[in-house]
């Protein structure tokens, strides 16, 4: 066979434990009982404090307490967006109007310069000033 063979049938050959073995294990058992038995008492405890009626009461009122004032913490938030999204909408409409009020005024700015435009240059042509006035 070859060597890994071998150390495979060493490493898993049966052996007699150790005399104190059952003394080790009786050891751990009985350690765990008393770790179940510290988280049990624990948890009793937890569960004995609920059994009194006015740590109840007191629970159940700041239970309410905190729902109360998340309900008013919920509606100052709705009322907030709502103002925010009304002064969005008149902010919108300032602006519509603006446009169109601009619309109106550019509108004959725009009929001069194409009238401007379609005119033909002159560039012969003297400008005559009317009598009386000087050209400075």
């Amino acid at each position: 066979m070859n060597p890994l063979d071998d150390e495979l049938k060493a490493a898993l050959a049966r052996r007699e434990p150790s005399a104190d073995f059952t003394r080790r294990v009786m050891q751990r058992i009985e350690t765990a009982g008393r770790e179940k038995a510290a988280r049990r008492s624990w948890w009793a405890g937890f569960t004995r404090a609920w059994r009194v009626p006015a740590l109840r009461w007191a629970a159940s009122a700041m239970a309410c307490v905190a729902l109360a004032a998340g309900i008013v913490e919920y509606r100052r938030y709705q009322r907030v967006k709502a103002e925010g999204e009304m002064a969005r909408a008149q902010v919108m409409l300032a602006l519509e109007i603006a446009s169109n009020k601009l619309n109106v005024a550019l509108a004959p700015v725009e009929q001069v310069e194409d009238h401007d435009a379609q005119r033909p240059a002159s560039g012969s042509r003297r400008r005559t000033e009317p009598k009386g006035k000087s050209a400075r």
